[in-house]
């Protein structure tokens, strides 16, 4: 009998019993970080530098002026200073229509610094088959290979100004939820912008739950408030939120859409959704536990 209950002591500490896999829809790597947790802070830098160190220098969160020029029309946009020239890659690549409102002029771009790779392979990576240069940054789009007509050196969009006015690159006439203001966007009907914190399918409470008119329907926090979207699901070309699992309520999204006011209740009917960075000026609102 002490044998038998030796043997099975051993066993015990050989044979371990597998934790239960995390209830979070699927995901299982770790919630994804801010641009600033994994680039850093955004640092002045000469666009010389960049553009003849860039390669010795690694990845970094930069701002640097210069003029803006087309690449690749509709896709890559150039930005130089004398002979000095970098590649600009566009967050979303629909942004390239606004920011064509300001070739020739100087600006102002915010963005992360990455060398272009000679050629790439598609990899496993987060259950998906992904381009090399996606699965290393993947918060960011993906590089395209390198070309001999274009600059080494890439800046990937985070925000673009003109110098002389400060102003952003915008569509004209698009307006966002935060210029017009809740009940005026519901009262005309025209589509706006609403900016603001993916919050899931209101995993962090930011609404009643008995607001909730459709099984598919999730929040966004903006600076108006929180929102019920409907008509889409949190996603668009590159990307899919899962709105059940808390890590992707970091997350920042652009939702197109119309308002409609029910019952002093606010919704929003999406027409496009993109991923953006956390805007400068705003601050990551944390899920209560």
């Amino acid at each position: 009998m002490k044998a038998l209950l030796a043997a099975l002591l051993v066993a015990g500490q050989v044979v371990q019993t597998p934790s239960p896999r995390p209830l979070t829809g699927g995901h299982e790597e770790p919630p994804p970080a801010g641009i600033e947790d994994i680039y850093g802070p955004p640092v002045p830098e000469d666009l010389d530098h960049i553009a003849y160190n860039g390669a010795s220098s690694g990845k970094r969160h930069v701002i640097v002026k210069g003029i803006l020029d087309t690449l690749e029309v509709g896709r890559y946009m150039a930005l130089y200073q004398g002979a000095a020239r970098v590649m600009l890659i566009p967050f979303n690549f629909s942004d390239t229509h606004d920011y064509a409102t300001l070739l020739g002029r100087e600006v102002d771009v915010r963005g992360i610094v990455r060398v272009l790779p000679g050629s790439q392979e598609i990899v496993p990576c987060r259950g998906q088959m992904l381009l090399e240069s996606k699965c290393e940054d993947y918060d960011l789009p993906e590089l395209p290979n390198a070309k001999i007509s274009w600059p080494q050196v890439s800046i990937t969009i985070l925000s673009l100004s003109d110098r002389g006015t400060g102003l952003a690159a915008r569509r004209p006439g698009r307006r966002t939820l935060a210029e017009t203001g809740v009940d005026a966007a519901a009262a005309d009907g025209k589509p706006v912008r609403a900016i603001g914190q993916f919050r899931g399918a209101n995993l962090c409470k930011d609404l009643p739950t008995v607001t909730r008119r459709d099984a598919a329907d999730w929040v966004l926090l903006t600076t108006e408030g929180a929102l019920w979207v409907t008509g889409r699901r949190p996603g668009g070309k590159g990307f899919l939120l899962d709105p059940a699992y808390r890590g992707d309520t970091s997350r920042w999204l652009e939702v197109t859409g119309k308002v409609e006011l029910v019952a002093e209740m606010r919704y929003l009917k999406a027409s496009k959704i993109a991923l953006i960075p956390r805007p400068a000026e705003t601050e990551a609102v944390p899920c209560p536990p």
